[in-house]
């Protein structure tokens, strides 16, 4: 793949500092806490094991190894499209890496189902883009993770709807 010692073992230190953030974002999880929490770097291998025994798909998060192992293959493919930009826009454009669609448990209805709308009218993909910038198994996985709120997409739109029909609704009462 081409990558150095450090990358490797920074996407590894990554992935264990995103495992307990993702798992805070699964139903019935109540702390950081993880039953298992190890990435090699030698065989680029990860395990990410929640305090309830699930497992999160984090290859839906960014800033853990599978979205690192997907970059450097979406480099490695453009590098080799020798400047063709077709062929370097199917790189990217047909292996996305990071959450197209990601859990959102920790939503709200409201900004769910706005969400949700607004998702299936564009069908653009999106990569959670970590968590606060924190340092962050098999692939296969239990359920899947979420975001943290603020990187719901389109949450600062669902947000000032929500506002907008609660100030809405206290005008029609006044």
């Amino acid at each position: 793949m081409g990558c150095s010692d450090f990358a490797v073992e920074y996407w590894c230190d990554q992935n264990e500092a995103q495992c307990p953030l993702i798992c805070l974002q699964q139903p019935g999880v109540s702390s950081s806490t993880t039953q298992d929490n190890d990435c090699d770097p030698d065989q680029l291998t990860y395990s990410c094991v929640c305090e309830n025994g699930v497992s999160p798909n984090i290859t839906q998060y960014s800033q853990t190894l599978p979205f690192y192992i997907c970059q450097a293959w979406g480099n490695q493919c453009v590098a080799n499209c020798n400047g063709d930009n077709t062929c370097a826009n199917s790189c990217r454009a047909d292996h996305p890496c990071g959450a197209q669609t990601p859990y959102l448990g920790n939503a709200t209805s409201s900004s769910v189902s706005s969400t949700a709308s607004a998702t299936a009218s564009a069908t653009t993909s999106r990569a959670v883009t970590g968590f606060g910038g924190a340092a962050a198994t098999s692939a296969a996985g239990g359920s899947t993770g979420a975001a943290a709120a603020s990187f719901i997409p389109n949450a600062a739109t669902s947000m000032a709807v929500l506002f907008g029909t609660v100030f809405f609704g206290f005008a029609v009462l006044l």
